[in-house]
């Protein structure tokens, strides 16, 4: 993710955001700290999950899973059984 999209938000909330497990508990997160997230801020910050399901690498399918730790997405196929990791910042 780039930092630039992070802008005004502090190191606690950004350590808080990568514990939401969905995009309803970032806005969540969002209202309770008063952050106004722009859709590109929201996009970086939920690792593109607001625009569908991640499609996996090997296989293409959607039924794919997504848990955000120490600044990576990591994601699982429940198809193909493959996994994957996307860099968050």
């Amino acid at each position: 993710m780039k930092k630039e999209l992070l802008e005004g938000l502090s190191e606690e909330q950004i350590a808080k955001i990568n514990d939401c497990k969905s995009n309803e508990e970032l806005m969540e997160l969002a209202k309770e700290e008063g952050v106004e997230l722009n859709s590109d801020q929201l996009e970086a910050v939920s690792g593109g999950a607001c625009s569908g399901p991640a499609k996996c690498p090997n296989c293409g399918s959607d039924d794919t899973s997504r848990r955000i730790e120490g600044g990576y997405s990591n994601y699982y196929c429940y198809k193909c059984h493959h996994r994957w990791e996307v860099q968050l910042y």
